[in-house]
């Protein structure tokens, strides 16, 4: 098969099948092609010859020695990873090229977080205006339950279940979880919907003032906005929120798996990222109190 056909196919199914945005498929779509611009010259078109060790292997070092970052050139081994995966399910090809070829070591930075004391300060400032109980229920929506922007920003009314404490969310590849939400942020988001008035269950959560649903860049625009009354931190994003989630809840006892699930993460490793800030924090905290600590 021609390698642009069998992309056109893969992209299809991770749309389709999976359940990517447009924005994932179209990182995978670019990365492949950037693959097959580099490679095709030389090996051809077929999926068959492409898709082999000696090209994949080259295209990765090209990478390196052009002064790409080592997470760039892991995304894009990624991307032909999974591309891989699809053509051998799809009998296009029997063996996997990158078994042999490893990802280059990434060097982890450590989530920004939100202290407990910030996050508590922030719960103190007493909205007035419709907007201001809007701002501060984003907030707190994705704090209280360590929601993604992309998941905040689908919710509809029918999502929030005040009956039972809970909020239905659609995560990456259009899983549904239902989870826990804090009382606060429930207070809040019915203040918010009482002070809105009858609507459908079907109307967004959360609209801007033309009563349309809030886009996520104005979401992002706002969390930014609310946290630095409590945050000189560079950043201060919706996913600070969701790392600052994960990692109090982990520091005050939670299960790593519960952790897990509650974040909708498929694998524990993009969990344990948070245990060891956990334990940073427990080795600073060391340091700071035990008499012999500098000894």
């Amino acid at each position: 098969m021609i390698f642009e056909l069998a992309l056109d196919q893969f992209c299809l199914f991770l749309k389709q099948q999976r359940g990517y945005s447009d924005h994932t498929v179209t990182s995978y779509n670019r990365d492949l092609l950037q693959f097959f611009e580099f490679a095709h010259q030389e090996w051809g078109e077929q999926v068959s010859e492409l898709m082999k060790k000696e090209p994949i292997r080259l295209f990765l070092y090209a990478l390196h020695n052009d002064g790409n970052k080592p997470r760039t050139i892991a995304r894009k081994r990624a991307s032909l990873l999974s591309f891989t995966k699809y053509l051998i399910r799809s009998g296009e090809i029997a063996v996997n090229p990158l078994a042999t070829i490893v990802s280059p070591k990434l060097d982890s930075p450590m989530p920004v977080l939100l202290s407990e004391n910030q996050t508590r300060e922030f719960a103190e400032i007493v909205p007035s205006t419709p907007k201001e109980i809007r701002n501060k229920a984003i907030v707190e929506m994705l704090y209280g339950s360590g929601i993604r922007l992309a998941e905040l920003h689908g919710m509809n009314i029918r999502d929030i279940r005040f009956a039972e404490s809970t909020i239905r969310v659609i995560g990456k590849g259009n899983k549904e979880r239902i989870i826990p939400a804090t009382p606060f942020a429930l207070k809040l988001a019915r203040s918010l919907l009482d002070q809105r008035g009858i609507a459908t269950p079907d109307t967004p959560f959360l609209l801007n003032d033309k009563g349309k649903r809030l886009s996520k860049r104005q979401i992002q625009r706002i969390v930014e906005t609310e946290l630095a009354l409590v945050s000189s931190a560079s950043k201060r994003s919706p996913h600070t929120l969701r790392h600052s989630f994960a990692t109090h809840i982990l520091d005050n006892g939670a299960d790593i798996r519960v952790v897990q699930e509650l974040l909708g993460h498929a694998s524990l490793a993009s969990t344990q990222v948070y245990t060891h800030v956990t334990k940073d924090r427990l080795r600073e905290a060391f340091r700071l109190a035990h008499p012999r600590s500098g000894e």
